[in-house]
């Protein structure tokens, strides 16, 4: 049985603006990793791949997620995708992951954490991009 989620209905043309949203998060993941800015590259990473997920949840079903948890959003991309999502929903997991230590722990992460946050987010978005029409 699938679990009920907490979505808002979106118009499904409103992807092409959470696709934007990704790309720019995308952009200054990059300009922040090349700044050695870890810390801004994880934050940027947590936001592309939410506003990516968002990106093709609203494409294909029309919804967005509503939920306070962002780790929700992996099991609405299988709601809605399938077992396509699979892959794609473990890079969005790992970057979640560390949601919480970018934001709110005192620690730093490292650049090695800032790196594969960076991979997981633009190995996602590819697999977005490639799911969504672009115009």
């Amino acid at each position: 049985m699938t679990k009920k989620r907490k979505t808002r209905t979106v118009d499904k043309s409103e992807y092409r603006d959470f696709l934007a949203k990704a790309d720019d998060f995308a952009s200054m993941l990059d300009l922040a990793l090349a700044e050695g800015k870890w810390n801004s590259a994880g934050l940027q990473a947590v936001h592309a791949v939410i506003s990516a997920s968002d990106a093709v949840i609203v494409y294909y079903g029309g919804v967005r997620s509503v939920e306070l948890d962002h780790r929700e959003v992996v099991g609405l991309l299988h709601d809605i995708i399938g077992e396509a999502a699979a892959t794609a929903g473990r890079h969005v997991s790992r970057v979640i992951a560390k949601k919480n230590l970018v934001e709110y722990e005192g620690r730093s992460i490292t650049h090695a954490e800032a790196r594969e946050m960076a991979e997981h987010a633009k190995r996602f978005l590819e697999w977005v991009t490639g799911m969504l029409p672009r115009e």
